[in-house]
């Protein structure tokens, strides 16, 4: 690989103090944001993703299978505990660059620049992480396996921005490959290792290992094919690469693409800070036994959230040229036939849970676990709201309105830790399911009324998808 091809463009202008010229628009933002290689439709696309999402949740709940089934719960508690800590500050860090760079039509930002901010953004959350686990006196092998699953989570990372290069160019089919590689790896060193040492760390480390080989050998080579620079103009003649001037306009770059993704940093770590409230709670309260339970039906629910999620991302650049080019009626019928889907599968996971769940939790994992089904019905219950919630929340990432979830999740995530306050110690394991259904219910109930302000008043969102100034384009880009 050529690392230049990964360095940071400068702006055609030799001194910050000039006004640039205005971004290029109309024609000349089509030829220069043309895909290097061929899109796919939507169709193939959704069929990809949802197929490459469909082998790695299946090869993730396969490694909590072999951790209950080789292991026990202890390990699973481990495990879950690891990702419970790791997984918000890695969110955090990431700052949902995935979707900034999907739903950057006009470029605004190189491809360098997104994995410039993900490196860095990362290596500051496993520092982070870090941290915590040598402030927080865990158990010495509870720690070491905290650090194993923050450094995977890391490596993952790196996978994820590459995925918003697949998505931006309508290319989920090398997205789903990925995944499935990734999928199939995890699980196969997971058990293998565990099959030979019986230590949950040791299939950490070779976790990590085999996503840093997915990434280098498959994402990196891929990500090749489709990088394109962003929407600038030639160097003038004489430009030094690594002059001072370079620098600080790489640099001022940097700093105007994290504040523009800054509030998506904060929502998706209070996302992920809301899926895991009831596991802090449930632990500090019954510790790793009762939390391994808990974790394991929890992942089996979370299966319902393929299709809404992978009908979510196939979609989400679409809906984002329809909500920018004005085009309402066609965005307003795309969004509710994912709404019709999201809520069809959360009803029929519903009715599985209700008359299969004790059968399917015997045969999955053990007579321990199918002790608790009414507790995985009310998962299942939370996890269909979540579906159907998570459509209308794309829908509002595709007008690139970043901001107001801040205050939604917000209220989300408090709503949710008064009920694993109130009902986890009273309730057990079925507190915790019910603070999640009504979490995810607040959540639905906040993205609808903002998707109904969206398409009422559009006028005013969608002029910030056509900048006009002669403002920089990343200037123009933090105003949405």
């Amino acid at each position: 690989m050529n690392a230049r091809e990964f360095l940071p463009r400068a702006a055609p202008y030799g001194s910050l103090d000039k006004v640039p010229p205005p971004p290029l628009a109309g024609k000349e933002v089509l030829e220069a944001t043309t895909p290097v290689v061929p899109a796919l439709s939507l169709r193939s696309n959704f069929i990809w993703v949802l197929s490459g999402n469909a082998v790695y949740a299946v090869c993730q709940w396969c490694m909590i299978v072999v951790l209950a089934k080789l292991g026990n719960a202890f390990m699973v508690g481990q495990f879950s505990l690891a990702l419970a800590i790791a997984t918000p500050v890695l969110t955090f860090s990431n700052l949902h660059l995935r979707v900034v760079q999907a739903t950057d039509a006009k470029r605004l930002y190189s491809f360098a620049e997104y994995l410039h901010l993900r490196g860095v953004m990362t290596l500051a959350a496993i520092t982070v992480i870090a941290g915590i686990t040598w402030f927080g006196h865990y158990e010495h092998r509870t720690a070491m396996v905290i650090l194993a699953i923050a450094l995977a989570k890391g490596i993952e990372t790196l996978s994820d921005i590459h995925y918003g290069l697949f998505q931006l160019n309508d290319r989920l089919d090398q997205t789903g490959r990925s995944a499935m590689l990734r999928g199939v790896l995890s699980v196969s060193v997971v058990g293998a290792t565990l099959y030979v040492t019986h230590d949950v760390l040791w299939g950490c480390i070779g976790l990590a290992l085999v996503w840093l080989a997915a990434l280098v050998f498959f994402d990196v080579r891929h990500g090749r094919c489709l990088w394109a620079p962003s929407v600038e103009l030639s160097h003038p003649p004489g430009w030094r690469r690594f002059s001072p001037s370079r620098r600080a306009h790489a640099f001022h770059r940097q700093r105007n693409l994290m504040r523009l993704a800054l509030p998506l940093g904060v929502v998706t770590t209070m996302a992920s800070v809301n899926l895991n409230m009831p596991r802090y709670f449930i632990h500090s309260r019954f510790g790793e036994h009762q939390l391994g339970i808990f974790s394991a039906m929890a992942y089996a629910a979370l299966a319902m959230t393929l299709v809404s999620d992978s009908l979510g991302h196939c979609a989400l650049p679409r809906l984002s040229r329809l909500y920018a080019g004005g085009r309402l009626a066609e965005f307003r019928s795309l969004l509710l036939r994912l709404l019709l889907v999201a809520g069809t599968l959360g009803l029929a996971g519903v009715l599985a849970a209700q008359f299969m769940g004790a059968r399917l939790l015997t045969i999955f994992y053990s007579r321990e676990y199918a002790a608790h089904y009414r507790v995985f019905i009310l998962l299942v219950l939370a996890i269909a709201i979540h579906c159907v919630a998570g459509v209308l929340t794309s829908g509002i990432l595709s007008a690139r309105c970043f901001r107001i979830q801040v205050p939604m999740f917000a209220l989300v995530a408090v709503c949710s830790a008064m009920g694993c306050a109130r009902w986890v110690p009273t309730a057990g394991l079925a507190g915790g399911a019910a603070a999640m259904a009504v979490a995810a219910t607040v959540h639905l109930v906040l993205a609808a009324a903002v998707v109904g302000c969206l398409l009422s008043a559009p006028a005013k969102r969608a002029a910030l998808h056509s900048p006009t100034s002669t403002q920089e384009p990343y200037d123009l880009a933090i105003r949405a």
